[in-house]
């Protein structure tokens, strides 16, 4: 869970954070659920933070099993991976689990206070419900669907790449459908054996 003082600090500043450097007190109170903070983290190595919209969507299902396939290419290039979720962490560590991401660390953040930290807003309908979701979403859906959306269905997702406390890279999405190349993104060449699930 995001700390107290993190919400303190919402009240008082909407600077955006694209591209620039970032609070350390802010993120020293933002903890994973393996109780590292994610000051701490982005010293030691560079953090891809991926944040998801509500479990129930089939690109928040796509977008895992995505990261899943290049999780080990990200690992050797020395990126690790965190996920910004809105729903309970129990839940979250099984629904990971589920799409091979057990051993990922992950912030629960049910109020989507860090979401609003990093820009990400609430999605309309162009956002939602455009042509761009409805020609992908046939493909999408063939994922395993779950009972709950466990989060604002209206949240957009959004991707930050984070070193020693600063954002180096960015891709926020203009539409709920939008599928991010994550190896180009952290810019990593892509392994001749790697795919992406059909």
């Amino acid at each position: 869970m995001v700390h107290c003082c993190f919400y303190a600090y919402l009240v008082l500043s909407n600077k955006r954070v694209f591209h620039m450097q970032l609070d350390s007190e802010i993120l020293e109170a933002i903890f994973t659920n393996k109780a590292n903070d994610l000051n701490t983290l982005t010293q030691r190595s560079r953090v891809l933070l991926i944040f998801l919209r509500h479990f129930g969507c089939p690109f928040c299902r796509e977008a895992l099993d995505d990261l899943s396939a290049v999780k080990a290419q990200l690992k050797k290039q020395g990126i690790k991976l965190v996920f910004v979720h809105l729903a309970e962490e129990m839940y979250a560590d099984v629904y990971l689990a589920e799409h091979g991401l057990a051993d990922e660390e992950h912030i629960s953040d049910p109020d989507m206070s860090l979401y609003e930290y990093f820009g990400l807003q609430k999605g309309g309908f162009r956002e939602l419900y455009g042509l761009k979701v409805w020609s992908r979403v046939v493909h999408a859906i063939h994922q395993p669907t779950v009972n709950q959306h466990t989060g604002n269905w209206r949240q957009m997702p959004g991707l930050f790449l984070l070193h020693q406390g600063r954002v180096v890279n960015s891709f926020v999405h203009r539409s709920a459908a939008d599928r991010p190349d994550y190896l180009a993104f952290c810019k990593i060449q892509p392994s001749p054996h790697t795919a992406l699930p059909s």
